[in-house]
């Protein structure tokens, strides 16, 4: 289903590109919201649906707490810190057709995408 390229969408996905920090919802909609004060939550928690399911964005999920929106859409990895809860692109090289390969082979699963994600204390965190 294709969905319409709104004004509304715009600034959502403007503000996640801007934003580059993986926030969650309710962070786009306080960045959308400080220009555009007419703009309601469920419209940016729509659009923010939306933009990842049309793979425009990354959705994270994250087990702990709220989902956070990624901009960038090449494969990467992500680290979390346990401290102050601030995620981080890793950007490495990982056999991740292998990965996805043994996973299957060890599951009989059908391995449609994997997400890997690390976690310790940051570098601020552990200063």
């Amino acid at each position: 289903m294709q969905t319409r390229k709104t004004f509304q969408k715009s600034l959502t996905l403007d503000a996640v590109r801007e934003m580059k920090c993986h926030p969650t919802a309710d962070q786009v909609y306080a960045f959308v919201s400080e220009k555009y004060p007419e703009i309601s939550r469920a419209t940016i928690y729509r659009n923010l649906n939306q933009l990842s399911e049309a793979h425009e964005i990354q959705r994270f999920k994250n087990p702990c707490g709220a989902d956070h929106f990624d901009h960038q859409l090449t494969p990467h990895y992500h680290f979390v810190c346990r401290e102050c809860g601030s995620i981080i692109n890793v950007e490495m090289e990982l056999d991740a057709e292998n990965i996805k390969k043994l996973c299957e082979e060890k599951t009989g699963c059908c391995v449609s995408d994997h997400i890997l994600v690390f976690e310790g204390i940051c570098g601020k965190c552990r200063g």
